[in-house]
């Protein structure tokens, strides 16, 4: 018995007068200004178009130019790049997206229209406002009806 009590003994008292030791980090964080982005009251407009016999594409650079393409592109109507301004925090890299939309006209078939930017697929930020033009490439059916056709597009600015 006397060694039973011994062991249980030792057992406690050696966890008693057990080490331990800690460590410390330093914790920071740091607010970044939010990045914004607002339309500057300029649209995309591919301006006048004649119905095409064969599908053809109608491109407006992000300068805000329309390719012309023979017998398709009529001179006259608003052709102009869509500008925005955005604003995000000094040396900070941000995406830009601009999702593929349709024209719509009741009673017309859609036509596509894909994105192009001035700043590319992501740009860094510089405290102060930026332009970002946008451009577009239009598909027009074969025999798409006249009308004026309209969409929204959407351009999605978000921190990397």
């Amino acid at each position: 018995m006397k060694k039973i009590t011994f062991i249980l003994i030792a057992l406690i008292t050696g966890t008693t007068f057990a080490q331990s030791a800690e460590g410390t980090a330093t914790v920071n964080a740091a607010i970044v200004s939010p990045i914004t982005i607002s339309n500057s009251s300029s649209n995309l407009d591919f301006g006048n178009i004649a119905t095409p016999d064969a599908a053809t594409d109608i491109v407006v650079s992000t300068a805000g130019t329309r390719t012309a393409v023979a017998g398709v592109t009529i001179p006259g109507g608003t052709i102009s790049a869509a500008s925005f301004t955005i604003n995000a925090a000094n040396t900070y890299g941000y995406t830009i997206s601009i999702p593929a939309i349709d024209l719509k006209r009741a009673g017309e078939a859609d036509m596509s229209v894909s994105f192009s930017s001035s700043l590319g697929a992501t740009s860094t930020g510089t405290g102060a406002d930026q332009t970002l033009n946008v451009g577009g490439t239009l598909t027009v059916g074969a025999s798409q009806g006249a009308g004026a056709y309209t969409g929204t597009a959407t351009v999605t600015v978000a921190y990397q």
